[in-house]
């Protein structure tokens, strides 16, 4: 690697970093910056508040009061505002701080990327790693991409199991009121609800098997461990055998309430464990596009 050019790379890495120290200051010294200005504006709308009262004024002095409580609320409204001079100034130097080092990563950006585009002429070398780059670049990207369609068909199969969930959760309540009385209404609402959950696991089942498939094209071995493999085959056999059963007691209802939580808690994981591994994969990413 030209010594250069990994020293700019080095270089740029440890600015990237402060940037990151300096922008977390800066966050947190607007946000204290706000909270100040708020209570001195209440401060001051308090003052504004006793100096505008005429007849409740006029009876304060009477009685000797208003002098008094005036004089506290300016105090109050002085305190107020040091504090928030203070605090304006410490924001104002955060931002200056901030500013100056995003200027010195764009103009070492800037001075890296001529750098490059030198080396990749001149340096069979550097040209070469510039092409490895480039293939780790674009097997990130298709990783990253068939864990985003794994991740956006996983989010459809949480929706449709919490509707699901709910329709039983439903018809399980009716199911506990039909126990305890004879009511035809309530038999009714409790198919009505049995149908419903029907409906919703017939698509359910669709977009299950949507996500097993989206989940075969992802290198699962890289997102989850050897139990968590296992677990989640598991808990798919277990739905796709169980879950279609007669509806006529409320056990079978709970029975199948208790495999869609299964479902969803299995589901839930490894939407984690992608979204952690899609999350990794893109700051290897951004970091080959900053440097490479």
């Amino acid at each position: 690697m030209n010594h250069t050019y990994e020293t700019l790379r080095i270089k740029l890495e440890r600015l990237m970093k402060k940037r990151q120290s300096a922008k977390k200051q800066f966050q947190e010294n607007e946000l204290y910056y706000n909270e100040v200005k708020a209570i001195f504006q209440k401060e001051t709308a308090d003052v504004e508040k006793l100096e505008g009262q005429s007849f409740t004024t006029f009876l304060r002095t009477l009685i000797g009061t208003h002098d008094k409580k005036l004089y506290e609320e300016r105090q109050e409204q002085i305190q107020a505002k040091l504090q928030l001079d203070k605090a304006s100034a410490v924001f104002l130097s955060s931002r200056e701080d901030l500013s100056r080092i995003e200027e010195e990563i764009s103009d070492l950006k800037n001075e890296l990327d001529t750098l490059k585009e030198k080396l990749s002429k001149t340096d069979p070398e550097f040209k070469e790693i510039l092409s490895e780059k480039e293939e780790q670049r674009l097997s990130i990207e298709a990783e990253m991409r068939e864990i985003n369609e794994a991740l956006d068909v996983g989010v459809s199969v949480l929706n449709s199991l919490n509707m699901t969930l709910e329709s039983l959760d439903s018809a399980d309540s009716l199911a506990t009121w039909d126990l305890f009385s004879d009511s035809f209404l309530i038999d009714m609402l409790k198919y009505d609800k049995i149908d419903k959950a029907e409906e919703n696991l017939f698509y359910l089942e669709g977009l299950l098997e949507r996500y097993k498939k989206e989940l075969k094209d992802v290198d699962l071995h890289g997102v989850l461990d050897y139990e968590s493999l296992g677990q989640m085959r598991r808990v798919f056999d277990i739905f796709f055998d169980n879950v279609f059963s007669d509806w006529s007691t409320k056990d079978t209802v709970k029975r199948n309430i208790s495999n869609l939580d299964s479902v969803y808690a299995e589901v839930s994981l490894i939407q984690k464990q992608l979204q952690e591994r899609y999350d990794a994969l893109g700051a290897q990413l951004s970091e080959l596009q900053l440097y490479y």
